[in-house]
């Protein structure tokens, strides 16, 4: 992997967007390629996203125009269509209306994060776990904006930042929920970005709750205070854990877990193996919780550097072994549900805060092969 692109945005949202644009407009370009080959399987043409985004992004409009702004700035200055622009940074609304069309949509098994605190140390570390497809398209985006807190965020170049650490000294993670009450509204993204500039934990759950969502995440923060808390949202509902620990993609607050579909083997087999290495190793440093982030073991169907196979087995789903060379089918001809390599799961990138200090490190790809590199964050914090 190549050291970690870094752009440093001024201004207002559309000023901030086209410089991101600008600056990494050949990363935008190759994530869209990655898309469309997404969309095409599933017979989606340009002109049927506003149709099925319309509804999304009137409700950003509503109440984050400034967030819409930037999305805007940025298909500017990389000179794509800002529909494009928007369906990545509303993917995860986009999917469920896919569900019918040809080909099949990889499992929803998206990031791990864990937070620890202790005598004089708050960690936040955190594995961006996404479709294989978009590997090596990561950048980490400073906003130095004209009004409001200042920012540091890894992130898919396509998407708003939704993880990292803001002049507050407060960081956060996100994980992929689903429940039964998703419906039209924001895009989770843009929820993820409104609440990356939080400046306290009530804040952080003022914003992370901030009604007329489309659906939920599980919000990890850690805070300079030596203070941790995650909250878990749905569409219309929340829930408020106010400790540090770790956190996958099912709910752990029972109401919530109620009214979204059973946690995935590969979910409850990553939480499973943090909650055992923290409780093995107390990691108390950045490099201790960095191996924790690399780490391959467990034996579950999943691990926590996760390398972009379908459902972490290397199958199509339902078993069959795959004959590599072949057009698509398995020995024997029978047609199988495969995910296509591009759509498995993989690490795109992996984060640690050190919010005592107020520093950042960051690896460009999976963290057991990819080493981290400390963020400058002059200005920031």
């Amino acid at each position: 992997m190549s050291p970690v692109r870094v752009v440093v945005a001024r201004g207002d949202p559309l000023e901030r967007g086209r410089t991101v644009g600008y600056e990494l407009a050949d990363l935008i370009r190759g994530s869209l390629e990655f898309y469309w080959r997404y969309l095409v399987r599933r017979g989606v043409g340009a002109g049927e996203l506003p149709g099925m985004l319309a509804p999304y992004l009137a409700a950003a409009e509503r109440e984050l125009p400034d967030l819409v702004e930037l999305v805007t700035g940025m298909a500017e200055g990389s000179g794509v269509s800002f529909w494009e622009l928007f369906c990545v940074n509303a993917f995860e609304e986009l999917e469920p209306i896919l569900e019918g069309r040809s080909g099949p949509v990889a499992p929803r098994e998206r990031c791990s994060t864990v937070t620890i605190s202790g005598p004089g140390y708050t960690l936040l570390g955190h594995n961006e776990q996404w479709l294989a497809g978009d590997v090596g398209h990561v950048a980490v985006v400073v906003e130095l904006p004209d009004d409001g807190p200042a920012l540091v965020s890894p992130t898919l170049a396509c998407c708003l930042p939704a993880v990292g650490m803001n002049e507050y000294r407060v960081a956060q993670g996100i994980q992929s929920l689903v429940a039964n009450d998703d419906a039209v509204g924001i895009p989770r993204v843009l929820v993820s970005r409104h609440a990356l500039v939080a400046s306290a934990p009530a804040d952080a759950l003022r914003r992370a709750t901030l009604p007329g969502r489309a659906g939920g995440y599980g919000h990890s923060f850690a805070f300079g205070s030596g203070s941790a808390m995650h909250i878990e949202t749905s569409a219309t509902r929340f829930a408020v854990n106010g400790m540090a620990g770790s956190h996958t993609n099912h709910y752990l607050d029972p109401e919530l877990a109620d009214r979204a579909p059973a946690p995935s083997p590969g979910s409850q087999g990553r939480l499973a193996r943090l909650h055992e290495l923290v409780e093995e190793r107390s990691p108390a440093t950045p490099a201790a919780l960095g191996e924790i982030l690399a780490d391959h073991g467990g034996g579950g169907p999943q691990t926590i550097c996760e390398h972009g196979t379908a459902e972490g087995s290397g199958e199509p789903r339902g078993g069959a072994p795959v004959d590599r060379e072949g057009p698509g089918e398995p020995r024997g001809g029978a047609p199988v549900d495969r995910v296509p390599a591009d759509e498995a799961s993989a690490i795109v990138f992996s984060m640690i805060c050190d919010l005592d200090l107020g520093r950042m490190w960051v690896a460009p790809g999976s963290p057991c092969v990819t080493a981290y590199e400390e963020v400058d964050l002059a200005g920031v914090v």
